[in-house]
């Protein structure tokens, strides 16, 4: 146990460098929502000045002492929805207290150590992302057991079976936490560009074009001799959804590291892209990425449900009024995925299980809470219930980048295909950073084999995962 702590913690130091490499949220997303509740900027001297939080107040002495503290990253998620939570409930917001580390999500989890240190710091939900979420579900000493505010997980059969697994300990089972999002994500391409190059004029057409992986490398290959755009903007986003395609846990039942057939296809697979220009040399969430969309050298993106904003495709579209605004299309694409989410976990320490109870209920099982939150902000809520009951009213017209086409229906197709039952271990993040790793200096040229390539990929988990099992 001492070991494998002192693992958590390291997964803690490369959970920034995964997030900056791959991203997993709405880290831009804004928030058009009033500043009502009560908002902590909780930045250090050295970086107060960076600060994006428009209430940087620290005066502890003006939250309410019963107060429901959520710690948080940033307030894109949380200020709108505490705002909606209060409006539709009739709760007092002084009675919700944001603590908002204004920070990156992949540095969130040295700041929440670091602030529950302090025996003295209130604390009663906790956001966790997903590529780091387990660093502190794993631990009894930072999370309690969803049962400690009465649910049961009967409480959660409506909400897809995916974002339940994410939530629980890998050590025993137990179910720590949830999230209001089903995180799916689709292939988002241009129609304009898929008529001129392929011939495509609907989704249907287009999904045939990217229905598996052999059929999307085959449409790659058509744009290229036409002398169209790249199929996808990054060699990130084919990984993100091709890591979801797995059908087996990174780590075995004997605690070692599995590197099968999948491995050595991806990175054959990612090399033949990236050679071949079907993708482009851009890094995903450098400058350069979204402005892709509107130059014409990229067909489509691959999006989560926190994407479709201004964080990944409205703003390749250029934002609204943009020159391909509305002319994006959304399909399910050569494989199920999700990319990142957001998990509520109660602290260890929560002392107003009442209102945290309540909060929680509002966005994941409360039918009308839920609802109201994925029409307002256009995500895709992880009750399947609710989201199927917005498909079939037929009101919700979709992300207006999209030009009148309702995204909840393609990822509603998703949502379903995703399972991820007995492949999630604590130390997912770090070996896919160093596959992914791997696989890119592969792609250009640092190694002269698949075979080379993943024996440098054993070698570097192995120099950072020392609990893991790496006898012959």
């Amino acid at each position: 146990m001492k070991n494998f702590k002192k693992t958590l913690a390291l997964l803690a130091a490369l959970a920034l460098s995964a997030t900056a490499l791959y991203g997993c949220g709405p880290e831009e997303k804004s928030s058009t929502a009033d500043n009502t509740s009560k908002t902590e900027d909780s930045n250090t001297a050295d970086n107060a000045g960076d600060s994006k939080t428009e209430d940087s107040s620290t005066d502890d002495e003006a939250v309410a002492a019963d107060a429901l503290t959520i710690l948080c990253w940033n307030a894109n998620d949380s200020q709108p929805m505490v705002d909606l939570f209060c409006e539709k409930t009739g709760t007092d917001p002084s009675l919700i207290n944001i603590k908002n580390f204004d920070v990156q999500g992949g540095q969130a989890a040295e700041q929440y150590i670091q602030y529950l240190s302090d025996e003295s710091n209130d604390a009663d939900i906790m956001f966790l992302e997903a590529d780091w979420c387990l660093q502190f579900i794993n631990d009894d000493s930072y999370t309690a057991p969803l049962s400690t505010l009465g649910y049961s997980d009967g409480d959660f059969s409506d909400i897809y079976s995916y974002v339940v697994e994410t939530g629980k300990s890998t050590v025993d089972g137990t179910l720590k936490g949830i999230s209001w999002q089903a995180a799916a994500g689709g292939y988002c391409y241009r129609e304009d560009l898929a008529e001129q190059y392929l011939g495509v004029t609907s989704p249907d057409q287009m999904q045939e074009k990217v229905k598996d992986w052999d059929t999307f490398m085959a449409t790659a290959k058509e744009l290229k001799d036409a002398n169209g755009p790249a199929i996808s903007a990054t060699l990130g986003g084919v990984w993100q959804v091709y890591s979801g395609s797995r059908d087996t846990a990174w780590v075995d039942a004997d605690n070692k590291l599995v590197v099968d057939d999948y491995c050595k296809n991806y990175t054959q697979f990612a090399y033949d892209l990236w050679n071949n220009g079907y993708v482009t040399k851009v890094a995903q969430w450098n400058d350069e990425w979204k402005p892709l969309g509107n130059s014409g050298d990229v067909l489509g993106y691959f999006v989560s449900t926190w994407g479709f904003g201004d964080t990944i495709l409205a703003g390749a579209a250029g934002g609204e009024g943009g020159e391909s605004f509305g002319k994006w299309k959304c399909v399910v694409g050569p494989s199920e995925f999700y990319w990142g989410g957001t998990w509520l976990a109660p602290a260890t320490r929560i002392n107003n299980t009442e209102l945290a109870k309540k909060f929680i209920d509002f966005f994941t099982i409360d039918e009308e809470g839920a609802t109201a939150y994925a029409e307002k902000q256009g995500e895709y809520m992880s009750n399947k219930k609710v989201m199927e009951g917005i498909i079939a009213k037929g009101e919700y017209t979709g992300a207006p980048v999209l030009g009148g086409q309702n995204h909840f229906e393609v990822l509603n197709k998703v949502a379903d295909g995703i399972d991820m039952t007995g492949k999630i271990t604590p130390y997912d993040s770090v070996i896919k950073t160093e596959f992914s790793n791997a696989v890119q200096a592969y792609a250009e040229g640092t190694y002269a084999s698949v075979d080379e390539a993943l024996d440098e990929f054993e070698t570097a988990v192995a120099g950072l995962l020392v609990d893991l099992n790496w006898e012959e």
